[in-house]
């Protein structure tokens, strides 16, 4: 038994700890908590990098440009100066005697004072050249290494503007230079074109200076996406592009040559790129200022690692409170444990460790402690009780207080005893009654013979009556027969009409779909017409406001006024027909939906006709089993009649014996102590 008991405990054994459960579930959730927090704040954390880097790059750009800007504005102020000289003027002289002479242009004083303007400012302004330039754009003065005309496409925007004009390109005679034009003029004429080419150095050192992370530059680009400046100055003498330098992406280099001020971010060369850009006010140029993304990613996983060190050692310190916790949790546990599998192999007396821990765990124990002593008493109960009816005394009673589904207990205990003393009193007066019919049946065996009689007589008329019987049922058979098949027949026709019945609907479904959506297009008609009535008025008040010349397209606004006016009473007119349609549609819906209600309550009502013919038939089939059945049994009542006869001298003779049997059964009943009534 010993050894029965320490099997069963042993494969009750505990397979998994508590304590390891509760940390190996806690840890897996904290490690999925942090991959997924590791993960959120990486994408976060690049995000709103990217995000700050870029609002914060493109005021930058503005910024340089309005730098730039300002130099170009020096420069222009310097042309402006150049071409407002007094010394640019044509200078004159009297022609004649003193009072009657008439005045002359002076070409040689004019030329030389020309001249000296020019040379003056080629030695102050760090020019390339500067030239004057007739009305034509040919040459008409200059220093060395001055075009004999001017390009045509700045020549046409110098006259165009008719003020200070910078060229597009930068490039001049195979270096870069910054080309200003400027019209000279006297009496409010424009009788020249003052045009200077300035060193690039101004402009270069500034594009230079800009330097942002590691490897970031800036550089300039026209209208047309040419670049025009750059830290590399060959990319402008080839006349390189920006949507070569963007890495193909002609998004951004369109946004950039339509002077939008912004910030994006684009692949080139495999490099993700932080860009910034800005129209240079006065110019045709624009600012890009552009940074590799890897410059700043070293401070962006500094932040990252450092935050994910921080989780983990948050995890840690985590886990070891779980551990903590799991402990203090999992020994009660464990103890009460071991208590419940001792209890389950029959070990009531072993004390219960008490733990006070002020929670659950502590109402466990002492749940589980009330509930041994509640056991104990119950079974220590029971036993007396048992004794005591195997003692033949069945006027016991249970004499502890069960509780719960524990009165159950109680309340057999009483039946039982209950039962087996009304069982007791019964064979007592069984026993008695016995011996009394024991006398009787002597008497009865001779009314068993007549009765015998009788039951052959019987025999035969039921066997008359069973012929009759059997004739019917093979009419009632073929009855029902009939009947299923016409069934059958009503049924096949009622799923047909419920077939149609529900295609029927389907249909008028669609074409209650149909007619809402034309509703719909009817209102969309009626207000496209309501609008064009609205674009009609005020097309006639731009009319009127234009005088004769908009008299036309009045008359137009007038026509297309009475065309919206059409579209809308035809809309309305469509919307209330299919109002009307739909109303009849939805009775005919209804009436649909009644007709098939109809036709499914007649299919129910046939189906339910078919199972009870069914039934009918099988019915009848059974009572002509039962009718064969029964011809046997009568042939063999015939045959138990006669040997009744035969039997009826056998139980004078048996009755005896019983009676003595009787007897005896009275004195073993009397051992036993009885009550009348036990309570329960």
């Amino acid at each position: 038994m010993t050894g029965n008991q320490e099997g069963s405990r042993t494969s009750r054994g505990m397979k998994r700890s508590l304590n390891g459960r509760i940390l190996r579930h806690t840890t897996l959730n904290i490690l999925m908590l942090v991959v997924v927090c590791c993960v959120i704040m990486a994408l976060s954390m690049q995000s709103l990098a990217n995000s700050i880097l870029l609002d914060s790059l493109q005021p930058m750009a503005r910024q340089s440009a309005k730098t730039i800007e300002a130099n170009i504005h020096m420069l222009a102020d310097r042309m402006m100066t150049i071409a407002a000289d007094p010394r640019m003027n044509t200078v004159t002289s009297v022609n004649g005697e003193e009072g009657e002479g008439t005045l002359r242009s002076d070409d040689g004083l004019t030329r030389e004072n020309r001249m000296a303007v020019l040379e003056e400012a080629a030695e102050i302004y760090e020019l390339y050249t500067i030239a004057l330039y007739d009305l034509d754009g040919g040459l008409a003065l200059g220093i060395e290494d001055a075009p004999e005309s001017l390009d045509d496409s700045f020549f046409e925007l110098l006259k165009e503007t008719d003020n200070l004009t910078t060229d597009s390109s930068t490039i001049f005679q195979g270096k870069l230079g910054i080309r200003m034009g400027m019209p000279v003029k006297e009496n409010g004429e424009t009788v020249l074109y003052v045009v200077g080419v300035y060193k690039y150095d101004t402009i270069n050192d500034m594009i230079s200076s800009i330097n942002l992370g590691k490897t970031g530059m800036a550089y300039m680009v026209n209208e047309e996406g040419i670049v025009t400046g750059h830290p590399d100055q060959s990319l402008a003498l080839n006349k390189s592009t920006l949507v070569q330098l963007s890495g193909g992406n002609g998004n951004a280099a369109e946004r950039v040559t339509t002077g939008e001020t912004g910030a994006t971010e684009y692949p080139v060369d495999g490099k993700q790129m932080l860009v910034a850009f800005s129209p240079i006010r006065g110019t045709q140029w624009s600012l890009v200022i552009q940074i590799p993304k890897s410059d700043y990613n070293s401070l962006i996983n500094g932040a990252m690692l450092v935050s994910v060190l921080a989780t983990i050692a948050v995890l840690v310190i985590s886990m070891l409170l779980v551990l903590r916790l799991a402990s203090s949790i999992s020994s009660p546990v464990k103890s009460v444990t071991g208590r419940m599998v001792a209890l389950s192999d029959g070990d009531l007396h072993t004390e219960v460790t008490p733990v006070y821990s002020g929670d659950e765990l502590e109402v466990m124990t002492q749940t589980l402690d009330a509930t041994l002593e509640s056991v104990n008493r119950y079974i220590s109960d029971i036993q007396q009780v048992l004794t005591r009816v195997a003692d033949g005394d069945l006027r016991t009673e249970p004499q502890v207080d069960y509780k719960g589904d524990f009165a159950l207990i109680r309340s057999s205990l009483c039946t039982i005893t209950a039962s087996m003393n009304e069982t007791l009193l019964g064979f007592r007066g069984a026993a008695a009654r016995l011996a009394e019919m024991a006398a009787q049946m002597n008497g009865q065996s001779a009314q068993l013979h007549q009765a015998s009689l009788e039951q052959n007589r019987s025999t035969e008329e039921l066997v008359h009556e069973v012929t009759h019987v059997k004739e019917r049922l093979v009419d009632v058979t073929e009855s029902s027969g009939q009947t299923r098949v016409q069934t059958e027949e009503i049924t096949q026709r009622v799923r047909g009409a419920n077939e149609h019945m529900e295609a029927l609907s389907s249909a008028m479904d669609d074409i209650s779909a149909n007619a809402q959506q034309i509703t719909k297009i009817a209102k969309d008609i009626e207000d496209i017409a309501f609008q064009t009535n609205i674009l009609s008025l005020n097309a006639s008040v731009e009319a009127a406001r234009a005088g004769a010349a908009g008299k036309g397209f009045a008359v137009v606004a007038g026509e297309v006024k009475q065309l919206a006016a059409k579209s809308a009473s035809a809309a309305q007119s469509a919307t209330e027909m299919i109002r009307n349609t739909q109303s009849i549609i939805q009775t005919g819906v209804a009436l649909t939906a009644d007709t098939a209600d109809s036709l499914h309550a007649i299919s129910a009502v046939s189906s339910q006709i078919s199972v009870i013919s069914d039934q009918l038939t099988e019915a009848v089939q059974g009572q002509e089993t039962a009718l064969a059945v029964m011809e046997e049994r009568i042939d063999a009542i015939s045959a138990i009649a006669d040997r009744n006869l035969q039997n009826a001298e056998e139980t004078e003779h048996s009755s005896g014996l019983l009676e003595e049997e009787a007897e005896a059964l009275k004195s073993q009943v009397q051992k036993f102590i009885l009550k009348e009534i036990c309570g329960r």
